[in-house]
C-alpha cells in the first residue's frame, strides 16, 4: 500500500515549526518527533523541548485503542521519502541545529551575563548615592552617620575587591588594584582618626570605591556586544559534513565538520550548507556565497567557496583549503584577541596596561608629598582620586571593538581580512590601483569588428589569428576568436611553430612558410613590422576603450582587430565610493594608452598607469606606493599575482577560501563595491578607535591634572570624568553606518 501511495503523495516545501511556526523544511528538520500519531516538525532542539510537554499531556478519550505509533523511518516510508536524505541524528533524536551545541550555548549565556548582569555597577553606584546623602545630613548623630557610611564603604570596598579579583590574569588587573588601594586610602584614614572629619573620609572611599567596577561593568558590556556579533556568524556554520565513500563515488556519510582537515573533500548537495573553506573541485551549483548574501552566484571547478555558503541547487564537490576552527568565520574570534596580529593602536593600549599603575602610583606619592610639604592641600585625597582614576584610560573593548566591528560587518560582505592588522594597514594607506583587465573590466572578450588593410577576407584573417592564438587557448583574445570562428563555421589555418611573447603577442609561420604576428604594437615593432598603415584604425578602436590587435603576415601588416572587454556596471560607483573615503585610485594594465585613457574619463580616475607589462607591475605599485604612502592592489591572484604581492594590502577579488590566498583582504564575490566597503569600513574603523583612545586617554589626564592640583574638586573631577568619559566614547562608538546596516 505505502508503495501506491508513494508516487502520488505531494510533500510540502515548508511547513510551520510545531512551536514557534517558523517556516521549516520537512525533508531537512532540524528536529522531528511523532505525537499523538501526528508527525511534527521542529526549528531547533529548544523548539522541541519547549513545545513536546504541551502536546504529550494525557487526554481522556472513550475511542477504542489505537495500534502503536509508527517510528520515524516507518512514517518516511509511508511517504516516500528515501531515509539517507534525511540529516544525521534525525532518526535517533541527536541531531542538533547550528549553533545550539553545548559550547556555543553556554558561550552565549556568559556573554548575555557579563552584558546583562547589574549587580557590580548597581552596587557601587547604590553605595555611592547613599554615602553622599547620609554625608551631608548634620541632623543625624554623629555616630550615626558613622556607622552608616561605614556599611556603604564596606559593601563598595567589598564590591570593588570582588572586581579586582574578577580581573584576575588579564592585562587590566594592575589598574585595579591600583583603583581598590585608592579608594582604600580614605578609608584607612577614617579608621584612625576621629570627629567630623570622619564621615567625609567615608564617603570619599564610598565614592572611589565605585570607579572600578562601573568601569569594568562597562569593559564587559561592550566585549560582550562584540561577541554576540561573532557568535551569530560562527552559528551560520555547519556541524555536519559529508564525504564521499571512496574515489569517484557519488555516495558519502555524514561526519562531524570538526573531524575535517584542510585536503579533505566533501559533498555538498541542494539545500545544505558548505562546511569548509575550499575550491570545488567537481559540479556546478547556485551558491548564497556567505551567511546572509542575498544574491545568487554560480559556481563550478575551480571556483572558491566559504564555509557557510549555502548551495540552493545542483551539487559540489569541494576540496578544503581550511577546515574546523581555521574557516574564515571560526577564525574572527581569534583575530581580534591576537596580540601579534592586533593593530598597532590595540598593541600600544594593552602595552600601557601594566604601566598606567605605576605612574598613577608616582603621581600620587609626588602629589601627597608636594601638598604636605608646599601646600594646605589635603593629599592623601589627591593621591587616592589619582589612582581611582587609573582603570578609565584602559577601556581595551573600547579600541578593540570598532576593529571588531569592521571584520564582522565586512564578513555579512564576504569579506575575509587576514588579521585585524590589515584593518588598520587598509586605513592608513593612500592610492587604490585597480588592475584592469578582469577587475575593472568583465575579463571576457569579444571580438566587434575586423579591419583588413589587405586583399585578404575576414574570415581568413579571423581563422588565421585564430589559428595562431590557439598556443594560449587560456587567453582572453584566444577564447575571443576560437567563439567568433564558432559562430562563423570557420576552418583553422595550419600554423607551425607558435611562440608567446608574454604581454605582447604571438609569433608563428603560416602553412606557406610567411612568419605571422598577432599583438600588440611593441611586438611587431619589435620585429621590424611597420604599423604606421594601420595607426589610424586603432587609434580609433582604442579611442572608444576597446582594446586593438595587430595581424601582420610577411612582414606587412593585414588587419585591425578590435575586442570589447565591457567596464563592470558596478565599477563606476564603486571607484566613487573610494573617492570619497579619501583614497587615490589609479588604473594599470597592459592595454594601450588610448584605451586606458578612454575607461578612467568613463571612470574620472586620472591616475592612469598603461602599457605596464606583467614582470614590470610590481616595480609600478612600489613606486605609487613610495608617492601615495601604502598602496592597496585589487586584482584577481591567477592573473595579478605579481602586483597583489608588491603591495601594501593586496584585495584578491573572487578568491575568498582559496589555496594560497592568504592577502590582507579576500573578497568571495568579484563585486568591486565590496572592495570600497572594506576600504571605508577600515579607515571608519580606525577613526573611531584612535578617537576612543584619546577620549579616555585626555579625560582621564584632565581627571588627575584636577585631583592633583585642586584636591578639593578631586571627588567633582573623578566623577565628572568617570561619566564624561564613559559617555564620550558610547557616543563614539555608536556608528550610523553600523546601525543602518
Amino acid at each position: 500500500m505505502a508503495d501506491e501511495l508513494a508516487p502520488t503523495l505531494e510533500i510540502p516545501d515548508r511547513v510551520p515549526c510545531a512551536t514557534c511556526h517558523v517556516p521549516v523544511d520537512p525533508v531537512r528538520a532540524p528536529q522531528v518527533a511523532v505525537i499523538r500519531e501526528r508527525y511534527r516538525f521542529y526549528c531547533s532542539r529548544e523548539c522541541r523541548e519547549r513545545g513536546r510537554p504541551a502536546l504529550m499531556r494525557p487526554r481522556v478519550s472513550t475511542r477504542a485503542a489505537r495500534p502503536d505509533k509508527p517510528t520515524v523511518a516507518e512514517t518516511m516510508a509511508m511517504l516516500g521519502i528515501p531515509l539517507e536524505s534525511l540529516p544525521a541524528g534525525v532518526l535517533d533524536g541527536t541531531l542538533r541545529a547550528p549553533g545550539t551545541d553545548d559550547d556555543d550555548a553556554r558561550a552565549r549565556s556568559q556573554g548575555a551575563d557579563e552584558l546583562i548582569d547589574p549587580v557590580a555597577p548597581a552596587v557601587a553606584l547604590s553605595s555611592a548615592v547613599v554615602a553622599a546623602l547620609f554625608a551631608g545630613v548634620s541632623s543625624l548623630p554623629l555616630g550615626v552617620r558613622v556607622v552608616l557610611l561605614t556599611l556603604c564603604a564596606l559593601a563598595g570596598l567589598g564590591n570593588a575587591a570582588r572586581e579586582t579579583a574578577r580581573a584576575l590574569r588579564q592585562p587590566g588587573l594592575l589598574a585595579h588594584v591600583a583603583a581598590l588601594v585608592g579608594a582604600l586610602l580614605p578609608f584607612v584614614d577614617a579608621m584612625r582618626t576621629a570627629g567630623e572629619f570622619v564621615p567625609a573620609s567615608l564617603r570619599e572611599a564610598t565614592l572611589l570605591a565605585a570607579v572600578g567596577p562601573v568601569v569594568s561593568w562597562a569593559a564587559r558590556a561592550r566585549r560582550a556586544a562584540g561577541n554576540a556579533r561573532v557568535t551569530s556568524l560562527r552559528n551560520a556554520l555547519a556541524h555536519t559534513a559529508r564525504i564521499p565513500r571512496g574515489e569517484g563515488t557519488d555516495e558519502g556519510e555524514t561526519i562531524d565538520a570538526s573531524r575535517l582537515r584542510a585536503g579533505a573533500e566533501v559533498i555538498v548537495t541542494h539545500g545544505a550548507v558548505v562546511p569548509v573553506d575550499g575550491v570545488v573541485r567537481d559540479g556546478e551549483a547556485s551558491v548564497r556565497l556567505w551567511p546572509g548574501a542575498t544574491e545568487l552566484r554560480r559556481r563550478s571547478a575551480g571556483d572558491t567557496v566559504l564555509a557557510g555558503a549555502t548551495v540552493l541547487d545542483g551539487s559540489l564537490r569541494v576540496l578544503a583549503t581550511r577546515a574546523g576552527d581555521e574557516v574564515a568565520w571560526a577564525r574572527l574570534a581569534r583575530l581580534i584577541h591576537d596580540t601579534p596580529s592586533a593593530p598597532r593602536l590595540v598593541k600600544l593600549n594593552r602595552a600601557l596596561a601594566p604601566r598606567l599603575p605605576f605612574a598613577a602610583a608616582v603621581i600620587a606619592i609626588a602629589a601627597a608629598a608636594a601638598h604636605a610639604l608646599w601646600t594646605n592641600g589635603d593629599g592623601l585625597l589627591a593621591a587616592a582620586c589619582t589612582l581611582a582614576l587609573t582603570p578609565c584610560a584602559l577601556l581595551a573593548p573600547v579600541v578593540e571593538l570598532p576593529f571588531l566591528e569592521a571584520l564582522v560587518a565586512a564578513a555579512h560582505r564576504g569579506i575575509v581580512f587576514r588579521d585585524a592588522a590589515s584593518v588598520e594597514s587598509a586605513a592608513r594607506l593612500g592610492v587604490v590601483a585597480l588592475c584592469l583587465r578582469g577587475t575593472v573590466t568583465r575579463g571576457r572578450l569579444e571580438l566587434t569588428e575586423v579591419v583588413s588593410l589587405g586583399n585578404r577576407s575576414e574570415n581568413e584573417i579571423i581563422a588565421t589569428a585564430a589559428a595562431v592564438e590557439e598556443a594560449a587557448a587560456t587567453d582572453p583574445i584566444a577564447r575571443a576568436l576560437t567563439e567568433a570562428v564558432a559562430r562563423r563555421g570557420l576552418r583553422l589555418e595550419n600554423i607551425r611553430r607558435p611562440a608567446v611573447v608574454p604581454g605582447q603577442g604571438i609569433t608563428a609561420v603560416s602553412a606557406a612558410g610567411d612568419p605571422v604576428l598577432v599583438g600588440n604594437r611593441r611586438l611587431l615593432l619589435a620585429e621590424g613590422v611597420s604599423v604606421a598603415t594601420a595607426e589610424d584604425i586603432a587609434g580609433a578602436i582604442e579611442g572608444a576603450g576597446r582594446t586593438a590587435v595587430f595581424v601582420a603576415i610577411d612582414g606587412r601588416v593585414e588587419a585591425v582587430l578590435g575586442f570589447e572587454d565591457a567596464v563592470r556596471t558596478e565599477v563606476r560607483s564603486a571607484v566613487q565610493a573610494m573617492i570619497d573615503a579619501g583614497y587615490d585610485v589609479a588604473l594599470v594594465g597592459g592595454a594601450s594608452r588610448a584605451t586606458v585613457e578612454s575607461i578612467g574619463a568613463m571612470l574620472d580616475v586620472a591616475n592612469l598607469r598603461p602599457e605596464v607589462l606583467p614582470e614590470e607591475r610590481a616595480s609600478v605599485v612600489r613606486a605609487l606606493s613610495e608617492v601615495g604612502h601604502g598602496v592597496a592592489v585589487v586584482g584577481r591572484p591567477a592573473r595579478d599575482g605579481a602586483a597583489l604581492a608588491a603591495a601594501d594590502v593586496a584585495i584578491s577579488i573572487d578568491a575568498a577560501g582559496g589555496a594560497g590566498t592568504e592577502t590582507a583582504m579576500a573578497l568571495a564575490s568579484d563585486d568591486l563595491r565590496d572592495a570600497a566597503a572594506a576600504l571605508r569600513m577600515a579607515r571608519r574603523a580606525r577613526e573611531r578607535a584612535l578617537l576612543a583612545f584619546t577620549v579616555g586617554a585626555v579625560g582621564t589626564a584632565a581627571g588627575v591634572a584636577v585631583s592633583v592640583v585642586l584636591p578639593a574638586w578631586g571627588l567633582a573631577a573623578v566623577s565628572l570624568t568617570v561619566l564624561g568619559v564613559l559617555a564620550l566614547e558610547a557616543l563614539v562608538l555608536r556608528d550610523p553606518e553600523q546601525e543602518a546596516r
